[in-house]
């Protein structure tokens, strides 16, 4: 079930990104927050991004993907995070880093 509501997110998210002709997908993570049925959304553009807000993206896109799935399922989306590709590359060293006490 997990499965089949990540692939609808990704398959949503592609078609947010169709309307924008600017807009080219490099990358979509749709994965387990760790906190019940919660998930986390990364979507990396290859351009498109640079001269967009990154808060103006995402209420873009939360917006989009509320209308194609619904208030109860879009409140399973606890983390909508657009990214560049160079901000997505910052973004991957700092997530594996681990602290040093």
């Amino acid at each position: 079930m997990r499965r089949l509501f990540i692939e609808k997110i990704k398959k949503t998210i592609q078609d947010w990104a169709a309307q924008y002709p600017q807009v080219e997908l490099y990358l979509m993570e749709v994965y387990p927050s760790g906190i019940g049925e919660n998930l986390h959304v990364i979507v990396v553009a290859a351009k498109g991004f640079e001269n967009w807000r990154q808060l103006a993206i995402r209420k873009d896109l939360f917006t989009f993907l509320r209308k194609q799935l619904g208030d109860t399922d879009v409140v399973k989306i606890s983390k909508i995070l657009p990214l560049t590709e160079e901000e997505y590359e910052q973004y991957e060293l700092t997530r594996h880093e681990t602290p040093i006490y």
